[in-house]
């Protein structure tokens, strides 16, 4: 039962299972080890810790274990444990003497390992690359970044205090010379038969500093977009998911986080004939989502809405709208395959997807609706373990008719006059509707080289129309241990 409730994190009744039990059976040591699961759970590590060293006291009294057990010692060698963001690392048996025989003993070492991996401080560094595919000098994007994070859990307020600085390059290319293309960018369309001039800022590189905390159910961070960048921003975030019900739990998020798409919406652009800056856009807004869990089988239905703003580009509104189910196929210690749907629906108030001045050069359909069918399946063997996953689905977008210069209506009326003359220039872009099939491939893969250092690699790979995305990351991650 217990075990039961903190899958559905329905942590009142866990509590009352375990307070049952205890009155049941009170010199019963998986008593207090089930009690320590449900602290670690709830985030109060000083609680499990005293559960789980009076759990080896009580097991050792029944057995006649020597007291010098290396399970209760502040750093029993050899020993490794999975941490809460992933529940398939190894658990090594002791390296020094001989492991206890006893289940009860070596299921409370392996609790007691895995609540060292929670508390401990741990240092990370993790090189990662992006690359999507667009028009170079417009949609296409190269990134190269490298976060250097360090996390610990404070004493006062407890949960997990975590500082970032992300160094950043992206680059977008080099834009066509011919006039089609350089029509495409800042105020070039009104440049006459030349088409204007290719812009001279295709790259940006910065730092991006962040902290956050994490304790059970409340998350929190504030940060910015990289400090170097032609535009900078604060950025942040909160996120409450309180049990409301018997495995009914509501998930509320408040944000506001940088638009990434391109080179224009992340960093902001100079246009080459007015000399003007625009760009670097954000999106605020919060979204509400109610998940229910009934043994194998998930279910959750939400909703949200989000304003965007950027320097020199039109306002815009997104409201969005989602629904799903997933399906544990099978459940084991070591092993696990899930299956799920998805149903997707956002839509847009404006399109902003262009390069003009006044465009944000981010994706905003007027409605984008789809279905995806995601299979995950996750597994390890020793020291390695792993994560493999992919969804195919059905998607169908529209966007509607743009005008090129949607901020400053001076400029569009010059260009709708210029329009007039020549054949070969649009005042506005066309809309356009399109359906076809979507699809992503990821993978996670990590290896424990020693109890205390990790070595990773996450891979992902999206795919819809003629647009892809890949993106790859390898991190070290160091735990100190106290």
């Amino acid at each position: 039962m217990v075990e039961a409730a903190i899958a559905a994190r329905d942590f009142r009744r866990a509590e009352a299972a375990v307070a049952e039990a205890r009155a049941l059976a009170p010199q019963e040591p998986r008593v207090l080890l089930l009690e320590a699961r449900l602290a670690r759970a709830t985030g109060d590590t000083r609680r499990a810790q005293r559960m789980l060293e009076a759990a080896a006291e009580q097991r050792r009294a029944q057995t006649g274990e020597d007291r010098a057990s290396p399970f209760l010692s502040t750093s029993p060698p050899g020993i490794g444990a999975s941490s809460g963001e992933n529940p398939f690392l190894r658990v090594a048996a002791p390296e020094q003497g001989t492991p206890s025989r006893d289940p009860v003993s070596a299921e409370i070492a392996r609790e007691m390992a895995a609540l060292r991996e929670d508390v401990s401080p741990r240092l990370m560094m993790a090189p990662a690359i992006r690359s999507r595919s667009g028009s170079g000098g417009l949609d296409k994007l190269d990134e190269i970044s490298g976060q250097l994070e360090a996390s610990t859990r404070p004493g006062v307020p407890g949960g997990r205090l975590t500082v970032r600085a992300t160094p950043v390059a992206i680059s977008s290319g080099n834009l066509s010379g011919d006039v089609a293309s350089l029509r495409r960018f800042g105020t070039n369309a009104l440049a006459g038969p030349s088409g204007g001039t290719a812009p001279s800022d295709t790259s940006a590189a910065g730092v991006g500093l962040d902290i956050g905390w994490r304790r059970g159910m409340l998350a929190l961070d504030v940060g910015t977009t990289p400090l170097g960048f032609r535009t900078t921003n604060l950025v942040g975030g909160i996120e409450a998911a309180p049990l409301i019900a018997d495995n009914l739990r509501l998930r509320v998020i408040g944000e506001r986080r940088a638009v990434t798409d391109s080179l224009l919406s992340w960093s902001g652009q100079r246009d080459p004939q007015s000399g003007r800056v625009w760009g670097g856009v954000v999106r605020t807004g919060g979204r509400a989502q109610l998940e229910y869990s009934a043994g194998p089988m998930s279910f959750y239905a939400g909703g949200g809405y989000s304003t965007f703003e950027g320097e020199g580009v039109a306002d815009n509104s997104r409201i969005e709208a989602g629904a799903g189910m997933s399906y544990a196929v099978f459940r084991r210690p070591e092993e696990e395959l899930t299956t799920g749907l998805d149903l997707v629906y956002f839509g847009y108030d404006k399109n902003l997807r262009h390069f003009t001045l006044g465009h944000g050069g981010y994706f905003s359909p007027q409605s984008y609706a789809a279905l995806n069918l995601p299979v995950d399946w996750r597994s390890r063997s020793g020291d390695f373990s792993w994560r493999l996953g992919g969804t195919i689905g059905f998607a169908s977008w529209r966007e509607k008719s743009a005008p090129l210069f949607p901020t400053d209506a001076g400029l569009q009326a010059q260009v709708q006059a210029a329009a007039a003359s020549d054949p070969t220039l649009l005042a506005r872009y066309p809309g356009q509707a399109r359906t076809g099939v979507t699809g992503e491939a990821r993978a996670d893969l990590e290896y424990a080289v020693t109890p205390q250092l990790r070595l990773g690699t996450a891979l992902h790979y999206d795919r819809a129309a003629n647009w892809n995305e890949a993106r790859g990351l390898v991190y070290l991650r160091y735990r100190l241990d106290r």
